[in-house]
């Protein structure tokens, strides 16, 4: 990439700015993103290419103030990071400088907004473009047909006259980027086109003022429009396919009741707003932070606090969006918008990274780069060799080259495919925090899996008694016992034991923490202890004891997933080597290890997190499965970190990929997502150098006029375009 030198832009004063009323506390305080690594975030109208993404990655240059800028291009948008004493008027100019209309965006703006005013102004430039173009056509047909003299003179004229709203008006994109291009000695895409362009007009006014030689108003005009054209038609592409989605995963298809003064209406997810009362139904997710306002609301918070135990709230407090109600009929009323709420949060911060970091964008970027260098000086000589020969063919042929082998597809082609990526990795519970977790994920060969909720269920069921048969009345006294208890194990009870219809009356219930639970049941004492030590080390022990005499002894495992042993073979079967990590006794790991087929010398237990550490760095090409929040040290350490449990904001801390699924389903779906994007890839990269260089060839030969090139450009990106949906249909 040819980036020579960059200068600090002056800063302006409060009445020369016209961006000056950003520095007011009050808008300060409305765009802040105060709990995100980013102060500011802009939307930049205009930006379409890589060379857009580098310029505006450069702004700390531009205003030392600026600590970081990181440019999201399938958002259009930049999130800057900028010092406590920094001016947010003079970041608005800078980016306004740099030939791109900056909007800063607060927590609960719509970028659909943003993205609706540019479209009107590039359709506004398309038709503009297409009208003067097809009339310019209709008036060169009687020139092309013989027509000659002063009629032709006119006609020409009239032509001239067309052409000028193209000029000054739909061609106005191109010049601030090529003036950007030459300002700040980057070259972009619209440096070429602009000269074309301008050379095609002053070559055809030249001759039309001389009374001789060729006229091009036409051919130019229409490869404006062409190219106008595919430009929107990729910028719709970006945002449709590039734009934040995160959010729609978790709320694809939720409808929701809202209550309003007595009157009761579905609305969906998208249509819910702050200060909106909810009706929700057992089992759906909250849409939103909101305030309860029922007595009381069980709600599972595993995805915040990775627990699997349900936490009781009480009316008034807070809930935070996409914890699940496992009650029926709670009433809440809503505090922010999903953007801004805790989980809305988490997953713009994730958006705005997703695609910063691939090796293959970066790659497919320089290409880009030296394409338009390369094409445009081979442009260049070859029209001043072949001008002596014939100067009309010399510009025609040059001209269809710079037009053919537009770069637009092979710059645009690898963020598509990476945001189709992202896009069906969330809609099948697997969040990311960037791009580059499918690149590291082909290369894996060592796979250790944490035990602990992983490899087994998480939670423990019952396993058997002694005796082997408990009597109805037994487990409803049990149940009785434990009917108020959150403990792990009185769950197992619940789920093991249908509940009676009534369960007899507790009196003086009390819970100790550790070691279990006791109370009076029709004047005796009952007692639930936990055993220190089972005669079976692999599981867990209570024994029920009434009036100081064991009634029974109930014994509870934390039993294997399903999928776990017919994932460990498939994996093996694809060369991949599989470890067991634990904390959990030895017995207990070597026991899980042979039920799922790993080898016992891979199989480790009673590890400390700084254990599991050592062993992953003595690796390498590693990817480990495990707990969030225990286990951070260790995905930490290894190529590619994989959370299945814990909360969610804690886990991408740590984590490069969090599973919102149980099972290891999703991580084959991973590892299948990531050969598809390697595939998609290759196959993007294949077909834009196979068009460019044989399309420039053609060009130069004299098979492709300027007209067919601009009807070739957007189809190209059109194949690349179909090349990536097709690829992860």
């Amino acid at each position: 990439m040819l980036d020579l030198h960059v200068r600090q832009m002056p800063v302006l004063g409060e009445k020369q700015n016209p961006f000056a009323y950003l520095d007011q506390p009050e808008f300060r305080k409305l765009y802040s993103h105060p709990q995100q690594d980013f102060n500011y975030l802009f939307f930049a109208e205009g930006l379409h290419c890589s060379s857009c993404v580098h310029l505006l990655e450069k702004l700390p240059e531009f205003y030392d103030r600026i600590e970081t800028a990181r440019v999201n291009f399938g958002q259009s948008t930049v999130t800057v990071k900028l010092a406590d004493d920094g001016s947010l008027a003079q970041v608005a100019h800078v980016i306004a400088e740099l030939g791109y209309k900056p909007s800063p965006l607060a927590a609960q703006d719509n970028l659909a907004e943003r993205y609706q005013s540019e479209n009107r102004s590039f359709l506004k430039r398309i038709a503009v473009a297409g009208f003067c173009a097809g009339n310019t056509m209709l008036f060169v047909i009687p020139v092309y047909a013989g027509l000659a003299g002063s009629w032709a003179t006119v006609f020409n004229w009239l032509s001239f006259a067309l052409f000028l709203p193209i000029l000054l008006y739909s061609a106005q994109p191109f010049y601030k980027g090529a003036w950007n291009s030459l300002k700040y000695k980057v070259i972009n895409v619209d440096l070429p086109i602009t000269i074309a362009m301008l050379s095609g007009f002053a070559l055809s006014t030249a001759n039309l003022i001389r009374g001789n030689g060729d006229i091009y108003f036409d051919s130019t005009a229409s490869f404006m429009f062409f190219i106008l054209s595919a430009r929107y038609l990729l910028k719709r592409v970006q945002q449709n396919y590039l734009s934040p989605s995160r959010m729609k995963s978790f709320f694809q298809m939720e409808k929701y009741e809202r209550v309003d003064g007595g009157k009761a209406a579905v609305i969906p997810w998208s249509s819910v707003k702050s200060g909106d009362v909810l009706k929700l139904k057992q089992g759906q997710s909250l849409p939103s932070d909101a305030t309860l306002m029922s007595s009381h609301a069980t709600l599972d918070m595993s995805l915040f606090n990775g627990e699997s135990l349900p936490k009781v709230f009480s009316s008034g407090m807070t809930l935070f969006a996409g914890t699940k109600v496992l009650d029926d009929g709670v009433l809440i009323r809503m505090n922010v918008t999903f953007a801004e709420s805790k989980l809305g949060q988490l997953l713009q911060q994730l958006d705005q990274g997703a695609l910063q970091k691939s090796r293959f964008i970066a790659l497919t970027d320089r290409l880009a780069q030296y394409l338009i260098i390369t094409v445009f000086s081979i442009a260049v000589l070859f029209f001043l060799a072949y001008a002596s020969v014939d100067m009309s063919e010399a510009f025609n042929r040059s001209l269809a080259l710079i037009v053919l082998a537009c770069p637009c597809a092979l710059a645009f082609g690898s963020p598509l495919t990476f945001g189709l990526a992202l896009k069906k990795s969330q809609r099948l519970g697997i969040l990311l925090k960037d791009a580059t977790s499918l690149e590291r994920m082909l290369e894996v060969k060592n796979i250790f899996f944490d035990k602990t909720g992983t490899l087994t269920e998480g939670h423990l069921s019952l396993s058997h008694s002694e005796p082997a048969i408990i009597s109805p009345r037994l487990q409803a006294r049990i149940l009785a016992l434990e009917a108020r208890s959150y403990h792990p194990l009185a769950f197992a009870l619940r789920k093991a034991w249908p509940h009676p219809e009534s369960l007899p009356v507790v009196e003086q219930a009390q819970e100790i923490l550790g070691k279990g639970v006791k109370g009076l049941i029709d004047g005796k004492l009952y007692e639930i202890r936990h055993l220190s030590e089972s005669t079976h080390e692999d599981e867990t022990a209570i024994e029920v004891i009434c009036e100081g005499q064991s009634l029974c002894r109930l014994y509870f495992l934390d039993e294997l997933r399903a999928d776990s042993a017919q994932a460990v073979q498939e994996l093996k079967k694809h060369g991949m080597n599989c470890f067991l990590l634990s904390g959990d006794k030895k017995s207990r790991v070597y026991q899980a290890a042979a039920q799922c087929g790993i080898a016992k010398e891979n199989a480790h237990g009673e590890l400390f997190p700084e254990d599991k550490k050592e062993i992953l760095i003595r690796h390498k090409n590693t990817c480990m499965i495990g707990d969030g929040a225990n286990d951070s040290l260790s995905l930490q350490a290894a190529d590619v970190g994989i959370a299945v449990k814990g909360s969610v904001d804690l886990s991408l801390n740590s984590a490069d990929v969090y599973f919102t699924r149980g099972g290891l389903s999703p991580f084959f779906d991973l590892m299948q997502i990531s050969l598809q994007t390697q595939n998609v890839l290759k196959r993007n990269l294949g077909i834009s150098l196979v068009y460019n260089t044989v399309g420039g060839l053609l060009a130069l030969a004299g098979f492709i006029d300027p007209l067919m090139a601009a009807i070739l450009m957007p189809i190209s990106s059109i194949i690349i375009i179909l090349s990536s949906l097709w690829g992860f249909r």
